[in-house]
């Protein structure tokens, strides 16, 4: 789900997104969801991410923890792969994969064991890539390079891979950088008068 239309959010948007991730199996962890509407939104009505964590009914330590089980990671795999199909990547389920790693060994054993066909492996075409921006886009995310390399560095070094330069993928996918200016004072291009 991306981000509300151009509208006043309300703080139970937030809470209703939080608990959609926590149901997708997503990381709730603050470090995962930071740069997106939704971090922005639980920090502004709730005062903090961890806040909104526990006003939508998770323990925040829990979720920072976030240990599952061997049958957990197993029953989230299958809802997965029942809901999602064989475009299923780790990256895209921190939780699971890790505890997929931690019982299992792997990514792909792990779904094995589950009894579910293991996902498709991503080759980064130009198509992938253009498609992979248009979705950060569409998620409200920004798209420049140094947000882009602390959050998904394989998309970064794929664009620049197939087209040449970061910002070359960018006009390819017609996503214009978005970057975070607020707060920053625009310069005048009259004097400044010294008092």
């Amino acid at each position: 789900m991306g981000m509300p239309a151009k509208r006043k959010q309300q703080p139970e948007e937030a809470l209703v997104e939080i608990r959609r991730r926590a149901a997708a199996g997503k990381s709730l962890s603050s470090g995962a969801n930071r740069g997106d509407w939704l971090y922005a939104a639980a920090v502004r009505f709730f005062g903090s991410w961890g806040a909104a964590i526990e006003r939508a009914g998770f323990n925040y330590g829990d979720e920072m923890q976030a240990a599952l089980s061997a049958d957990e990671v197993l029953d989230r795999i299958r809802t997965l792969a029942a809901t999602e199909g064989k475009t299923l990547r780790a990256g895209d389920h921190p939780i699971v994969a890790a505890g997929a790693r931690r019982h299992f060994g792997g990514w792909k054993t792990a779904f094995e064991a589950a009894g579910c066909a293991p996902p498709e492996t991503l080759t980064w075409t130009k198509d992938a890539v253009i498609a992979a921006i248009r979705d950060e886009v569409a998620k409200g995310l920004p798209v420049n390079s140094a947000r882009i390399m602390r959050r998904n560095a394989n998309l970064y070094v794929a664009g620049r891979r197939r087209f040449g330069t970061w910002a070359a993928a960018l006009i390819a996918a017609k996503a214009a950088p978005r970057t975070t200016t607020s707060g920053s004072r625009r310069r005048s291009s009259s004097p400044r008068r010294r008092t």
